[in-house]
């Protein structure tokens, strides 16, 4: 576990995250219960400790690039085994994070992960997006559930106005851009995953 730790510290530092001692042990631990949860669940097809910590953690921090300080209130879309909203939750204690994960063995372990880091003011609801109704967000995220034109159609309600949706793209974004209304007002931050040479596309769509 030592060579996880030291990548972890390496990779907190590239995106400028003060790599405390608390901070590191409650990766460890999610980097952990994770795999024991994996080998009966299925939760993830990456089980190398340092693809977890690059490809699960350090790429969901990428998305605090567009999150200010403050205490929003954030829904991660489609959270699986927990990403991005379990890492960004371990470093922004002061955002109210609703994990929206329809399947009940991912939920299970999300409840456990919850519990297990004494994440406060991380929530979770067991349901799709397009089937909530009457709960908005400042802020939602989405990872590799929707394409953007496919998320503008199932989860624009779920953002308050003047909100934004955050999304995590690869090298095919040139091609979702062509599908995205005229009327969308987004930006987006090309960025690099800390010790890969994976490119990122970190989208911001307004909800205006």
């Amino acid at each position: 576990m030592e060579k996880a730790t030291e990548i972890l510290i390496e990779g907190l530092s590239a995106l400028n995250i003060e790599p405390a001692d608390t901070t590191v042990e409650q990766y460890m631990i999610f980097l952990t219960e994770l795999k024991k949860w994996n080998q009966v669940y299925n939760l993830t097809a990456i089980t190398k400790d340092k693809d977890i910590i690059i490809k699960h953690f350090l790429d969901s921090l990428l998305y605090l690039k567009f999150i200010p300080s403050g205490s929003w209130n954030i829904c991660d879309i489609g959270s699986g085994a927990g990403f991005p909203g379990l890492p960004i939750a371990i470093v922004r204690r002061d955002l109210n994070i609703t994990l929206l994960e329809p399947t009940k063995k991912k939920s299970s372990f999300l409840r456990h992960i919850i519990k297990t880091l004494a994440l406060e003011k991380v929530q979770i609801i067991e349901s799709r997006a397009e089937d909530i109704k009457g709960i908005t967000f400042d802020i939602a995220l989405s990872r590799a559930l929707f394409s953007i034109s496919e998320l503008i159609k199932k989860a624009w309600h779920l953002v308050k106005e003047n909100g934004f949706f955050i999304m995590n793209k690869g090298p095919g974004l040139k091609d979702e851009i062509k599908n995205i209304p005229i009327d969308i007002n987004f930006e987006v931050i090309p960025t690099s995953l800390p010790l890969s040479s994976i490119k990122r596309n970190m989208v911001r769509i307004m909800r205006q």
